[in-house]
């Protein structure tokens, strides 16, 4: 295999989070090369995969100079969020404009954007970038020591020795590096699937997401940048199950009647649907988010559910926590040495386990049957209008400011 070329930091992974990371350790005059297994595809899909991008994901991809040409492609804008319970009563509204006496810029709380368009500009850059790109190439093995970690690339028939001084697992939900690595997980797979699709309705969407919350799940409508809506319906596995085996009429039947009247209301009937597909909801996040030579980031970190859209901006703040680690003499004199690791595992630490504890409280309040429940999460959504601080801190999770203002983002 020849001699080993030795680079400052591989990233395993060049997804979004991956290839985010890439160009901004790039940046930092890093050598770093990327392995992605597959080259990477931007065109639509049927149902479109969609990601939920806040305000603070936003103004990090505008500081690469990446987020033009994301808007270009086109995304959807989320400026309002409506949160009800079908058959309940009470209901809160987020607005974008209510968060501009901390942000004058701030005209919307998020964006919907499908994956290819993002990864478009991404790839784009990454390839004019001096970054090393290995795709369509796998990780065949590693082995780490008190000074670099020793990777085998396969690319095909051929395969490469490499060495780096830090490793980045960027390699998703299911990473085979922290597997290699022996990290293991907490979490729980929560009996439920995602069922995904885009629907257009009468009324278009007008910037507005809604999030209908059910007994079994929550149920999304996120805009769309021509005026549809992606749904994301989180469904026991038998009600997953009927529901792909419906005709059109039928599904659209039974969405109306899960996003309640208050919701139909707002946005019409549905008059249109796409294909559907689901995929299974679990909790994950790992033990540790570090080993010897080794960091994790992204899915590879943590998966969690997708009640508050948050997966891939808590991915984008992992990015930049470790830039804000690696951006120093001291790193650059040894990117993997324990401090630099330890210190990026400290700053993830507190800011997953904030976004895990309330995705899992709002997913668990919205779901309980205990009696009384659904009386007490009226009252609450009902009096939430008049509780200002309540909604304003809703609204900085909503939009991603709040962990701008700690200095995460």
């Amino acid at each position: 295999m020849g001699e080993a070329q030795h680079f400052d930091i591989v990233i395993v992974g060049g997804g979004a989070v991956g290839a985010t990371l890439a160009l901004e350790l790039e940046r930092l005059a890093y050598r770093v090369a990327v392995i992605e297994h597959a080259d990477p595809s931007f065109a639509s899909t049927d149902p479109e995969r969609v990601i939920a991008l806040n305000y603070g994901s936003r103004l990090h991809l505008e500081r690469l100079g990446l987020w033009q040409g994301v808007e270009a492609q086109g995304v959807g804008n989320i400026r309002h969020i409506i949160v009800t319970e079908p058959g309940n009563r009470g209901r809160v509204d987020l607005d974008a404009s209510d968060g501009r006496n901390e942000f004058p810029g701030m005209n919307e709380l998020g964006y919907v954007v499908e994956m290819g368009v993002l990864l478009r500009p991404l790839y784009e850059k990454l390839r004019r970038s001096s970054v090393t790109l290995f795709s369509p190439a796998s990780l065949r093995k590693f082995e780490t020591f008190s000074d670099r970690v020793e990777i085998e690339v396969a690319s095909g028939d051929e395969k490469q020795r490499i060495t780096a001084s830090l490793m980045v697992a960027a390699d998703g939900t299911h990473s085979q590096i922290r597997r290699m690595a022996g990290i293991g997980l907490f979490g729980w797979d929560y009996n439920r699937f995602g069922l995904v699709a885009s629907v257009s309705c009468e009324k278009g969407h007008r910037d507005t997401a809604h999030e209908c919350f059910r007994g079994s799940g929550p149920l999304a409508f996120l805009p769309l940048a021509d005026g549809r809506f992606s749904i994301v319906w989180a469904a026991t596995p038998a009600e997953a199950t009927q529901l792909l085996a419906m005709n059109d009429d039928l599904f659209i039947t039974a969405l109306q009647k899960a996003a309640g009247e208050r919701t139909m209301d707002e946005i019409g009937a549905i008059t249109g649907v796409s294909k559907r597909a689901t995929y299974p909801l679990e909790l994950s996040i790992a033990k540790q988010f570090t080993a010897q030579r080794i960091a994790l980031v992204g899915n590879a970190a943590h998966t969690i559910h997708p009640v508050a859209g948050q997966g891939m901006n808590l991915g984008f703040r992992d990015v930049a926590d470790m830039v804000t680690m690696l951006e120093g003499e001291l790193a650059h004199k040894d990117p993997g040495q324990p401090i630099i690791l330890q210190g990026y595992a400290e700053k993830r630490r507190a800011d997953v386990a904030a976004v895990a504890t309330f995705t899992e409280s709002m997913s668990h309040t919205f779901g309980s049957e205990i009696p009384g429940a659904k009386f007490l999460r009226g009252l609450a959504l009902e009096k939430m209008a008049f509780a200002p601080t309540l909604q304003g801190l809703l609204l900085r999770q909503a939009s991603g400011v709040g962990q701008i203002k700690q200095g995460v983002s």
